[in-house]
């Protein structure tokens, strides 16, 4: 039996790359009419990015911004919406990552007593998209359909060789987000277990002005797409270049 998983690495919404985006809901879409219902999708974290609510001081190029906090929301929860609306039957799982953390951080810090009353799930109205959601933290893994393959926002290692070092200290096959780089490390136990790890790059903008802070040459625009056979997973990391992709010998994007 053939099962088919979708992830979604970060895109830091409302400063995703809408082209990248769109080619990617586009191969899914394909996908999920033409070769069957996707089964499943994993938002793999800073899917929003709640800059609003950051800890960090602000920086003068950040005080001209025009998406306010609400605005963030509301794009996240129309994003989530249409993620529902194109894939009825899909189980969807969100991955929270560390920027969606930002808001459980300020209120803590700035408004304790609302801690309780402000959460993830309800100003993104979970349930009502059925949406199943997996905090941040150090005991997140989620399994990627029915196999071995398992999901987190953050690698086990960081490092300029995450997705390798991640492999040897877990000896777990992992998919990741977080570093916004393309990297996959296979290699093989005594006992011959493949363990294979994969950092799936990303889908925001590198040109946003709140990445004005961070080198971004080495982010890579990808996402994930997993087969199931019967439990053995077959793992495709889509790359997204120049605004044009190729999946299943179609051509995404204007050339």
């Amino acid at each position: 039996m053939v099962k088919i998983a979708l992830n979604i690495p970060d895109c830091h919404i409302p400063w995703q790359d809408i082209k990248a985006y769109n080619i990617m809901l586009t191969i899914a879409k394909d996908m999920n009419d033409k070769i069957k219902p996707i089964d499943q999708i994993n938002i793999m974290g800073d899917f929003a990015d709640f800059h609003g609510v950051k800890l960090h001081p602000k920086m003068p190029y950040e005080m001209s911004l025009k998406e306010t906090l609400k605005d963030e929301i509301r794009q996240v929860y129309l994003a989530l919406e249409h993620l529902r609306e194109l894939f009825p039957k899909a189980d969807i799982n969100y991955i929270e990552g560390n920027h969606e953390q930002r808001l459980q951080r300020y209120l803590v810090q700035k408004a304790p007593e609302l801690f309780e009353f402000v959460t993830l799930p309800e100003l993104f109205k979970f349930d009502t998209l059925r949406i199943q959601y997996y905090p941040y933290g150090r005991g997140q893994l989620v399994q990627c359909l029915d196999t071995d393959y398992h999901l987190r926002h953050a690698p086990y290692n960081a490092g300029k060789h995450t997705a390798a070092s991640t492999a040897h200290n877990k000896g777990i096959s992992l998919g990741f987000g977080h570093t916004h780089r393309k990297q996959s490390y296979t290699f093989k136990t005594a006992k011959n277990q493949e363990i294979s790890c994969y950092s799936m790059g990303w889908l925001g903008d590198e040109n946003a002005p709140i990445f004005n802070y961070m080198d971004t040459d080495n982010w890579s625009k990808s996402f994930q797409v997993v087969y199931s056979l019967n439990g053995l997973p077959i793992v495709h990391t889509i790359d997204i270049k120049n605004h044009k992709a190729v999946y299943n010998g179609t051509v995404y994007g204007k050339i």
